[in-house]
């Protein structure tokens, strides 16, 4: 099992929690809201006093996730444990000015942890919330705020609500626990099964790949060595914080499986053109500049079971437009800049890059410098002048793995 796919799992759940979590405590200041009105209109007897101080503070915490979500990122790993702390502190709220007999707000805030399948956080909120709702009962029954009469003694409060009420948080946490405990290996179990069928759909595209790329014998690693180059660009890109709103963890592992395919579109080449050991004439190149436009048809569709929509789709855009050039000059469909699809901008280059550095069928490799400066050439013309500067700055990486036998 891959600890990376189990943790994007629980990471975009974690994040799914905390987005839940946000409107699920704005919802219960609503449902206040409307309790905090009744009391004014005189259908509840909670002393108004009480009833709004716990109404104003629970406002802060329970509005403060909407606020928090927009302002912060929601996959960030330390929210979770702020928005239990604040459904604790308005459960603590609760107990000391309003009342003890709302059972069920006693196991909000170990409700809310429980959303997050995190075994620990669990057992954290359920010691604080033990330790708060304790707090609260003390501190409400000598502010004597609350409109329960129930409890006239401190012992008739130790043994008739504190003690009973913390068996049954206990009771609760440990129901959660095992949820939580089932629950992760029913996620484990699934990312082995995903990890698996990644694994099939990486030598399913390996296979295709080097179909395409054995019927021209010169071009030895080609599908290999492009893409260690495309993963090694875009984690250059992702240090340098450079279109950081699309290159990610999964950009990263998805632009380098699916590279493989970029030039499944040959296939449908005639021998002849493709193993030509001299100079295309215009119509030879006319067919092969289609293999592009065929790549991409070939991955709509016949290639929908290599992965998720994501997977496909970006081998669709690698395949089809790794031949667009920065200035529009290019095919099969003539973009330009940023209307030329990312993946297929760092395609090109690591193409073109290993395309000049390795022997062909029609001349010798190139010098390294000199393919290097074929890139630097190319900067605003043939490719984006940001992905450039960045591939300049790997050249000690890329110059390593070209060095290396395939």
């Amino acid at each position: 099992m891959s600890n990376a796919t189990l943790n994007k799992i629980i990471n975009q759940n974690e994040k799914d929690a905390n987005i839940m979590t946000g409107m699920v405590m704005a919802i219960t200041f609503a449902i206040f809201t409307v309790i905090y009105i009744l009391n004014v209109l005189g259908i509840f007897i909670i002393d108004q006093t009480a009833m709004a101080v716990a109404y104003l503070v629970s406002a802060v915490l329970l509005l403060s996730p909407l606020l928090i979500n927009k302002i912060f990122n929601p996959a960030a790993k330390w929210i979770k444990y702020l928005y239990v702390l604040l459904t604790d502190l308005f459960l603590f709220v609760i107990t000391t000015t309003l009342t003890y007999h709302v059972v069920l707000v006693y196991a909000y805030p170990i409700a809310i942890a429980g959303m997050y399948f995190n075994r620990k956080l669990i057992k954290t909120s359920a010691i604080v919330t033990i330790i708060l709702t304790i707090c609260g009962q003390f501190c409400g029954f000598y502010l004597n705020w609350r409109p329960d009469y129930n409890f006239t003694t401190l012992k008739s409060l130790i043994l008739f609500s504190i003690l009973p009420r913390t068996l049954t948080l206990i009771s609760f946490a440990a129901l959660l626990q095992f949820l939580t405990k089932r629950t992760s290996r029913l996620l484990e179990e699934d990312a082995e099964n995903y990890d698996q069928l990644v694994l099939y759909n990486r030598d399913m595209i390996y296979g295709f790949a080097t179909l395409v790329e054995n019927r021209d014998e010169s071009t030895g690693g080609h599908i290999k060595r492009t893409s260690i180059y495309v993963r090694l660009l875009a984690e250059e890109l992702q240090r340098e914080d450079i279109y950081s709103d699309i290159i990610t963890d999964e950009f990263i592992n998805c632009i380098s499986m699916v590279a493989p395919l970029h030039d499944i579109g040959k296939i449908s080449i005639p021998d002849s053109i493709l193993q030509k050991p001299g100079r295309l004439t215009d119509e030879e190149f006319d067919i092969m500049k289609s293999h592009s436009a065929k790549g991409g048809k070939i991955i709509k569709e016949t290639f929908a079971h290599i992965g998720d929509e994501n997977h496909k789709e970006m081998a669709y855009k690698v395949a089809r437009f790794h031949h667009e050039k920065w200035n529009g000059r290019g095919y099969p469909d003539g973009l330009s800049g940023e209307d030329i699809p990312l993946p297929a901008r760092i395609m090109a280059i690591a193409d073109v890059f290993d395309a000049v550095s390795e022997k062909r069928c029609y001349r010798d490799a190139m010098p390294l410098e000199k393919c290097f400066s074929i890139i630097e050439e190319g900067r605003d013309r043939d490719f984006d002048p940001v992905l450039v500067d960045a591939f300049m700055n790997i050249r000690e990486e890329v110059t390593q793995v070209h060095d290396k036998s395939f």
